[in-house]
């Protein structure tokens, strides 16, 4: 039996793209205390901010590659100018050992939590040196963008305006929080809003009338700088502030929260959308072209090879194609815009069933052969490998060397664009990589391996092997055998459709009329299953009949060619090639046994005749 499974190749570069675009865990050990959260926030005329974060991180262990921001402001668009620096060198204010850092929104997660609350708002910040950050004090400095009068956090309250802000929450805490607020210049001074406690509900862990505050005025600019004694751990800090409302500009009326995608690929620049509008045309024509040429080359071998082609999804070419490629566009699109990946990977799905095949039906297995023609050849000829196929016959085909070295290339290509995309999202670039089923099943299904293979060429390697033991076998044992390859050739055809070897003894008993070795192709799940089967033929009443009726036991009986023949079907326990011919060996042992069993019967015969005829002579 041979059954082919996924090449290692096909297997190792699976797990390589894997490896490459996903990132894995630390094996080391890592603990981290946040020891520190300095925010500044610098307020605009029209009621935007622009945050900026000094975290002060202690590591242990290591390395850390990347920490998450939880309860980062929703609409947050981070600035790329992001980096971490040890803490010795941010006492001194030196950047001589800054490293940038890659920092992106998560997408919401679907399930709320315990208590029935949304999930907060998260930001990864991830450290783009390749060793992550090690055992030590290092300070991160991150910056981003948020609309705090659109989002209603910036409220006019007759002459005074009044900013309510949350923080981070830190699953520690730590002491000593501290908050900078910079503010457009007005009349009356900036100062904590103590009084705000009491007369928002929703503020309970807004800042206490404990909270120490600094005011810095300077020309166009106030600074209020608020001290609180610690940061709760496990809840979030809520900074109230009023400030003079005519130093704002911003007129609109509060607009209601709205949820913002995060920024990855899907945040594109108008002069950029003409240029990812060609890339999704060209991606729905290229593969809706694939598509339809690996369907036009699945159904060109099947025919040639007595097969049914079977797609997955039953439907004429044009539809397949043109589906195929509206499905993978759609969900690549859905996957950059959409908070999560789900529906987008749903349509990639349904790209690679649109282009994905079962395994054929076998016509030829199914139909009754007609009759033919036995003839002997020589073992050169029936052993002779087998021609490979040419690359035109299989170019989306991972069996054969064209197939090969396109699948590698769409991989590498593909390996790229994950690359690519992991410099903005690391999220949507593992949505990338996942989306290599769609060249799988274009290369990996529809294969040339799971058409029927040549009767002749697919038994010979087995049955090779099997003449090898068997000559090598029977020799050791003293006994010497003929084996001869045969090959049937059907009425009408030029072509043989099977291969069998005929072992014959040396001095074989009356009654034998052979014993043959041939292999049973049933196709199976995605291959071809090659199972050996034993065929003695022996003349009813006669003396090989009796040798061999033990193990006719075994075997499955039948009628012969002639209405005097019979036919017994033995096949090996497991169907390998040392099984089969230890079956044959043991058979023609049986064979030589009931030969000299044969013969010492006749010697007694012979004994008895002469002894009863000197009986009758000494009588007479």
């Amino acid at each position: 039996m041979s059954i082919r499974v996924a090449r290692p190749w096909l297997v190792a570069s699976g797990l390589v793209l894997g490896l490459v675009t996903r990132s894995a865990p630390a094996l080391a050990w890592v603990d981290v205390h946040v020891a520190g959260d300095d925010v500044r926030v610098d307020v605009n005329k029209d009621g935007s901010a622009r945050v900026e974060h000094k975290i002060t991180l202690r590591v242990s262990g290591g390395p850390l590659k990347s920490i998450d921001l939880k309860g980062i402001d929703a609409d947050a668009v981070p600035e790329p100018d992001g980096y971490v620096v040890p803490g010795r060198d941010a006492a001194t204010n030196s950047l001589a050992s800054a490293a940038p850092v890659t920092t992106e929104m998560l997408p919401p997660p679907s399930r709320p939590r315990d208590d029935g609350q949304p999930n907060p708002s998260a930001m990864r910040i991830r450290f783009d040196s390749d060793k992550g950050l090690s055992r030590g004090v290092f300070v991160v400095f991150v910056r981003y963008r948020t609309e705090l009068f659109r989002r209603g956090l910036v409220q006019r309250d007759g002459s005074m305006a009044r900013l309510r802000w949350t923080g981070l929450t830190w699953e520690d805490g730590f002491d000593s929080a501290r908050a900078t607020f910079v503010l457009p210049a007005g009349p009356t001074e900036p100062r904590p809003d103590e009084a705000g406690v009491a007369a928002d509900p929703a503020s309970e862990s807004a800042a206490p009338p404990s909270v120490l505050s600094t005011v810095r005025r300077a020309t166009g600019r106030d600074e209020l700088e608020l001290l609180r004694p610690y940061a709760p751990k496990g809840e979030p800090v809520t900074w109230l502030v009023r400030f003079d409302a005519r130093a704002l500009e911003a007129t609109t009326p509060r607009a209601e929260p709205t949820t913002v995608v995060s920024p990855g690929p899907a945040a594109l620049a108008p002069d950029r959308r003409t240029f990812v509008l060609l890339g999704g045309g060209l991606a729905f024509v290229l593969y809706a072209l694939l598509v339809a040429w690996k369907t036009r080359e699945v159904e060109r071998a099947a025919r040639a090879a007595g097969a049914e082609p079977r797609p997955l999804i039953p439907a004429p070419l044009f539809v397949r194609a043109t589906g195929a490629g509206l499905a993978l566009v759609g969900g690549l699109a859905l996957q950059l815009t959409l908070p999560t990946g789900t529906a987008g990977a749903l349509l990639v799905a349904l790209a690679s069933a649109f282009a994905a095949f079962r395994a054929p039906r076998w016509i030829r297995a199914s139909s009754l052969r007609g009759p033919g023609t036995w003839l002997p050849v020589s073992e050169e000829e029936a052993f002779a490998r087998a021609a490979r196929p040419s690359a035109q016959a299989g170019l989306l085909d991972v069996s054969t060397r064209a197939g090969k070295a396109l699948f590698a290339l769409g991989l590498l290509l593909l390996g790229g664009a994950v690359w690519f995309v992991s410099r903005t999202s690391m999220y949507h670039a593992e949505l990338f990589a996942y989306d290599a089923v769609a060249l799988l099943a274009l290369f990996c299904t529809g294969r040339l391996a799971e058409l029927p293979p040549d009767p002749v060429a697919s038994a010979a390697p087995l049955l090779r092997d099997v003449a090898k033991r068997v000559r090598k076998a029977t020799k050791k044992a003293g006994e010497e055998v003929r084996i001869v390859p045969r090959i049937r050739v059907p009425e009408g055809s030029a072509k043989a459709d099977e291969l069998r070897l005929a072992v014959v003894p040396r001095a074989p008993l009356p009654g034998f009329a052979g014993l043959e070795v041939g292999v049973v192709l049933t196709p199976a799940a995605g291959s071809t299953l090659r199972s050996p089967e034993v065929l003695l033929r022996v003349t009813s009443g006669t003396t090989c009949e009796e040798a061999i009726e033990a193990v006719a036991q075994q075997g499955r009986s039948q009628r012969g060619k002639r209405p005097t023949e019979r036919a017994i079907t033995l096949v090996p326990r497991l169907p390998t090639a040392w099984m089969t011919a230890d079956l044959v060996t043991r058979l023609v042992g049986l064979l030589r046994e009931g030969r000299k069993a044969a013969e010492e019967r006749s010697g007694i015969r012979r004994s008895a005749q002469v002894i009863t005829a000197s009986e009758d002579g000494r009588a007479a």
